[in-house]
């Protein structure tokens, strides 16, 4: 067997110095083989080894220790085998010398969110493509680029959010899609693990926290709902839909999921996030609180819907499914061209279409005789006590604290 020579002896010395025993260098066809023996296996023989591109020759020293630390790294931190190891680092700068390819990276992150299913094509034009073009061009850019993915979070959030409220769920999002985007790039592209991002508290730091609580939505009163729903006789289908959300107290995206079933009025889910997206909920069995003026009217539009004489506005009842941003937004559109709405906005400019779902709430508790137990209603509105506590149970006004206040005595003078 030929006997090795000096700048390989040298190398082998280096590779054990910094990596340990164990390593093995080969020439294959003028290319580094390089090996690791299973634990207590070297001397018989049994040791991984991966092809690489570095040439086999001296002047590729500094680039093997490079990529042994960097296959030493990927194997440790995501409990991986060599060869997987190698295919993620063989197009590192720290392997090659030459820059990474960033908009490779960003055309194959798009790939593995949307052809994995993960998010819609639609979905990931409109909210995550723009965040990270950003993020590339604070990378590659001429001057000013950043150079690790800590430095380039705090540049993003510095150019890009300053006009978003801190602790908004805008800047959050900005901030968990780039830091996606760079964990993708590490762990998928061979990225330096200097391109990590922040830890959970940097980032923290980054999004900022509320300086105040968030004002609750004002309630549609009984009285601008009647006059509402009476302002819509000549236009039956979006009487149906304002109808049905504003006596059934349902999100407006709810519209895209409704059924019913002897007669009952039922629900499907529309609430779906990353915890939530392989859960199947079961649909709800939505109950009307009836206006005074007009008992009854939630089960004619129940009625009217099932037997499809009266169908949900042609841009609602036409959207793709699960299209359910767009249903809401879809909806407010149609409430915004409608006059009665815009004299109710006028009085307050505070209303919105979800005030007719927070009306419902309200009528549970201050419109009836016996308030409906904040158990029930919440169950009745698809969430659980806690959410209906904190977003439905914070407001309340003079006079309707006045007239409870006012039954509350009379009660027990009636009881004295």
């Amino acid at each position: 067997m030929a006997q090795a020579q000096q700048w390989l002896k040298t190398l082998r010395q280096g590779v054990k110095g910094d990596y340990g025993p164990g390593w093995g260098l080969k020439d294959q066809y003028g290319r580094f083989k390089i090996g690791k023996a299973e634990a207590g296996n070297a001397r018989h023989g049994r040791t991984q080894f991966i092809s690489t591109d570095l040439l086999f020759t001296r002047g590729s020293h500094r680039k093997v220790l490079n990529l042994i630390g960097e296959l030493v790294d990927r194997m440790d931190q995501l409990n991986i085998g060599m060869t997987d190891a190698y295919q993620l680092v063989r197009n590192s700068p720290e392997v090659t010398g030459v820059d990474l390819n960033w908009s490779e990276v960003q055309g194959r992150y798009k790939d593995s969110r949307v052809g994995s299913g993960t998010v819609k094509a639609t979905n990931y034009a409109e909210h995550e493509e723009y965040r990270i073009n950003r993020a590339v061009a604070l990378i590659t850019a001429r001057s000013g680029a950043a150079h690790d993915g800590g430095g380039l979070m705090r540049l993003y959030a510095r150019k890009h959010l300053m006009e978003m409220e801190p602790g908004s769920s805008g800047r959050k999002r900005n901030m968990l899609d780039v830091a996606r985007f760079l964990k993708f790039a590490v762990n998928k592209c061979g990225a330096s693990k200097k391109w990590l991002p922040l830890e959970c508290d940097d980032m923290k730091e980054l999004i900022g926290k509320r300086q105040s609580t968030p004002k609750p939505t004002t309630p549609i009163k009984p009285e601008e709902l009647l006059v509402l729903l009476n302002s819509l006789e000549s236009d039956p289908e979006l009487r149906l839909a304002v109808g049905l959300v504003g006596l059934f107290g349902l999100r407006p995206a709810e519209l895209m999921v409704l059924n019913v079933e002897d007669g009952e009025l039922m629900v499907g889910n529309v609430k779906r996030n990353a915890h939530t997206a392989d859960e199947r909920k079961p649909p709800r069995n939505a109950v009307e609180l009836p206006l005074k003026e007009i008992p009854g009217e939630g089960a004619r539009l129940v009625q009217l819907y099932a037997s499809g004489l009266v169908r949900l506005p042609k841009s609602i009842r036409t959207l793709e499914p699960d299209a359910y941003k767009a249903c809401g937004h879809t909806f407010r559109q149609y409430l915004d061209r409608n006059p009665t709405w815009q004299t109710l906005k006028q009085k307050n400019p505070e209303l919105t279409p979800y005030c007719l779902r927070h009306g419902y709430a309200w009528r549970s508790a201050k419109y009836y005789p016996q308030p409906v137990p904040l158990r029930d209603t919440a169950w009745m509105m698809g969430h659980d006590l806690r959410t209906h506590i904190r977003h439905y149970g914070q407001w309340t006004d003079t006079a309707s604290t006045k007239i409870a206040v006012d039954a509350a005595i009379k009660s027990l003078e009636t009881i004295t």
